[in-house]
């Protein structure tokens, strides 16, 4: 059985480092959003909505990077919960948006307190113009593999 052996080990590849680095960017997020009961996936949803205002479904998968069956379960528990409310699309009646209600404007506020908080902490540490770049730099890379240039 060969090996393939122009492959680096799995811990110094790029993606390796890309969840190391996740991990270490969310890690200090999460006993925020643990607090409310909130999953990281339920929080991008939060932020779109907070974000952009009324969005639909297709809108929040994209924007959020999720997958749109993922953001139906999504919608379903973030209205359960009242967080979120459905309406009418003003532009299309066939369709709905979602809006957050007054008691997820204050979810989303108070957690992104916390992520503030974080983001002055990563700032300082690694410092504001290396981050920025880096952020740059990351950007690029995905419209190169995504050959959006």
């Amino acid at each position: 059985m060969s090996r393939i052996r122009k492959l680096p080990p799995f811990e110094q590849t790029m993606g390796a480092t890309l969840l190391v680095a996740k991990e270490a960017v969310l890690a200090p997020m999460r006993p925020k959003l643990r607090e409310y009961d909130i999953t990281e996936p339920q929080w991008r949803v939060l932020r779109v909505i907070n974000d952009r205002g009324a969005a639909d479904a297709t809108g929040l998968a994209e924007v959020g990077l999720l997958h749109a069956p993922s953001v139906t379960r999504i919608l379903k528990d973030l209205e359960t919960r009242k967080l979120i409310v459905r309406q009418p699309d003003p532009n299309d009646r066939r369709r709905s948006v979602v809006v957050l209600t007054e008691e997820g404007r204050e979810v989303v506020k108070d957690i992104s307190r916390q992520v503030l908080r974080v983001m002055r902490e990563h700032s300082a540490r690694f410092g504001a113009q290396r981050l920025e770049r880096l952020a740059d730099e990351l950007r690029a890379l995905s419209a190169v593999i995504k050959g959006v240039e």
